[in-house]
């Protein structure tokens, strides 16, 4: 994928798409020490949202930037566009962002995205999400993709919103082709998901659906457990066996991988809402631990966990 550097000032810019998975979303990055790190796609500067492909930065003056982009409603190739623009269209620099732990073993905190704020929780703390731009990231680490084994993840969330996509957490890539493991409220289809997205040996990759019955947006503390074990995935709400499925493969293997509480990877959705006290295990907890108010007291195994009770500056 084409896509073009300039230097602007004591800043060195890129232009490329900002899709984790497809040509889409032309956005300009900044780096401030030539190149050796960039910011990350939520600090870059969002030119379109629409299709986009291959780009190209000019120095119109000695202040104004030109850039030729291919973009399109439908398609990345159906027309050329030009903007330009000066350094104060483009977002300011802006120093690390805050944190909140995750408490796994090892584990650095998670940056806290947005504006995301502690709230009252289903147990302590919890943090609420705008649905603009508020999310957590948790930064990579190898313990954290799940590949093909058995997990358990358990969220509790709070929200009312009556339309929209509304991501509580996603694990991998993004799109069809992407292994990775979501939880979702969907308030117009009247459902909370689960999904997985699998590969294995050579077959195209596969997906599995696990659904529940009801937007659960009263406002009120809901508790939703995805598990993986014993060949199944499994969809539990407030303790209760919801659906079933499952399909065997890796949910990481060759993937994009990220970790969101309360976004997509891709930033094209966002909760509004309330999530406390994340807790994913690379394990299969058992009827009896799901059925426990909070399974974050199941031990071991844990690949990441995030009560969502405090956001402290980061150092």
């Amino acid at each position: 994928m084409q896509g073009s550097l300039l230097r602007l000032g004591d800043r060195l810019l890129l232009s490329a798409p900002a899709d984790p998975d497809r040509r889409r979303t032309m956005a300009v990055r900044s780096s401030y020490d030539g190149g050796a790190t960039w910011d990350s796609v939520d600090r870059g500067t969002v030119v379109t949202r629409d299709w986009s492909g291959y780009s190209d930065l000019v120095a119109v003056d000695d202040t104004t930037v030109g850039l030729l982009y291919e973009a399109g409603a439908a398609d990345a190739r159906e027309e050329i566009r030009f903007a330009r623009f000066t350094e104060d269209w483009l977002r300011p620099r802006r120093g690390p962002d805050p944190a909140t732990p995750d408490l796994a073993p090892g584990a650095p905190p998670a940056a806290v995205l947005g504006g995301a704020r502690p709230t009252g929780g289903a147990i302590g703390g919890a943090l609420a999400f705008d649905g603009a731009d508020d999310s957590v990231r948790l930064p990579y680490r190898p313990g954290l993709p799940l590949g093909d084994g058995d997990f358990t993840v358990s969220l509790w969330f709070r929200y009312s919103a009556a339309a929209g996509e509304q991501p509580l957490l996603w694990m991998g890539g993004i799109g069809v082709r992407q292994p990775q493991v979501w939880l979702r409220a969907e308030p117009a289809h009247d459902r909370v998901q689960g999904l997985i997205t699998v590969r294995e040996g050579a077959a195209p990759p596969r997906s599995a659906y696990v659904r529940a019955d009801g937007a659960y947006n009263d406002g009120a503390w809901h508790r939703a457990v995805l598990r993986r074990g014993g060949g199944r995935l499994t969809l539990f709400l407030d303790g209760t066996r919801v659906s079933t499925a499952d399909v065997p493969g890796s949910v990481s293997r060759n993937s994009p991988f990220g970790v969101h509480v309360g976004a997509r990877t891709d930033g094209r959705a966002h909760f509004a809402g309330a999530v406390d006290d994340v807790h994913v295990w690379d394990r299969a907890l058992t009827d009896a631990e799901i059925a426990a108010r909070n399974p974050a007291s199941a031990a071991g195994n844990t690949v990441l966990h995030l009560p969502m009770d405090r956001v402290a500056a980061s150092s």
